[in-house]
């Protein structure tokens, strides 16, 4: 959310959605918990000023799952009792679990965050299904909004690469983004194959390492932990196939920045993944934990340049036309629009 919504504010800023102004409210932060409470105070403040001011029209309201839906409901009840008009934003992997399984009070107060607001915003179709199923009311208020992200940062259009097939993966390691599969896939790799791998973020990073020594791979695979975004470009710079074998998702902006890159992707069909690869077409879709079926995918990437380059062309030609991230904050601003006049 956070990455996204830097990317939005800046081209806001930057003028590029015309008469509009933002205000970040910050209702959590990076601190200990301990301290949560009053952030939180402090953003209902913030807002109460704001509209005592007359320097707030919208509240645009970024929820995910657990203790962060249940605060955005607070603070959602708190804006309509201010006449605030808001907009959810529905982000985060979890929520096809979270809401069904909220106890009888915590569902209400999730559902008439929906209920209330003046639009919803989905990544993707199955989240759409998932509100309209929960609140059937706000069908009309529906907005699939796939992620943006910017557009690759080359200084000139990168030469061919002729040495090892360069894989990347970006984000945390661990169950739930499928490392463990990976490094399992790539161990299985024929061995004459030519191939290098970077596996790049937080989490667990030990175990990592340990298991491509386990399987004898550790000199093909470097794991170097969490990347700034300089270093992140660096490596969506230098690679030639991207792999994000989740769990569970909804819809990775990592993705996104490998299509950007011109990269051919091997993902999972979870969350909204599925709306955004078309197998065989703009990427490579496996079976969420199946080692094998990873194992073919890469080994055909690897193998078949034709293929890969294909793959990566066409999701150069997506990004461009639907998940860059001007696009976005013009489609963005027509919703803030929308939704500010329809509560007018």
């Amino acid at each position: 959310m956070d990455r996204l919504t830097d990317l939005i504010v800046a081209k806001v800023d930057d003028g590029y959605s015309g008469r509009i102004e933002i205000s970040r409210l910050v209702t959590r932060g990076p601190g200990r918990p301990v301290v949560a409470p009053f952030v939180f105070a402090r953003a209902l403040a913030q807002l109460w000023i704001a509209r005592r001011r007359g320097e707030v029209d919208l509240l645009h309201i970024n929820v995910a799952a657990d203790k962060s839906a249940i605060r955005k409901a607070i603070l959602a009840r708190f804006a309509r009792s201010l006449g605030v008009p808001y907009v959810v934003h529905l982000h985060g992997s979890r929520f096809q679990e979270f809401w069904p399984a909220a106890g009888p009070r915590v569902r209400k107060l999730v559902d008439r965050l929906f209920l209330e607001s003046s639009a919803v915003i989905v990544l993707g179709t199955v989240w759409s299904e998932l509100v309209r199923a929960h609140v059937p009311q706000v069908a009309n208020r529906i907005v699939i909004l796939p992620n943006a992200t910017a557009p690759a940062a080359f200084m000139n259009e990168p030469a061919p690469h002729q040495g090892d097939v360069r894989i990347s993966f970006l984000g945390e390691l661990g169950k739930r983004k499928g490392t463990p599969q990976l490094i399992e896939a790539l161990g299985r790799l024929d061995e004459g194959l030519d191939w290098t791998a970077t596996i790049a973020g937080n989490g667990d990073v030990e175990e990592t390492k340990l298991r491509a020594e386990q399987l004898g791979i550790a000199g093909r695979v470097n794991v170097p932990g969490w990347l700034d975004a300089e270093e992140t470009c660096d490596v969506l710079r230098s690679s030639d196939i991207f792999v994000l074998p989740s769990f569970a998702e909804n819809l990775p902006m990592s993705i996104l920045e490998a299509f950007a890159y011109g990269l051919a992707v091997v993902a999972t069909p979870v969350g909204a993944v599925a709306d955004v690869i078309r197998d065989s077409s703009n990427g490579l879709l496996v079976p969420v934990g199946n080692v094998d079926a990873l194992t073919s995918a890469l080994r055909r990437l690897i193998v078949d340049r034709q293929f890969r380059n294909s793959l990566g062309a066409a999701a150069k030609i997506d990004h461009a036309a639907k998940y860059e991230i001007g696009a976005y904050v013009s489609r963005l601003s027509d919703i803030w629009q929308s939704a500010s006049n329809r509560s007018g």
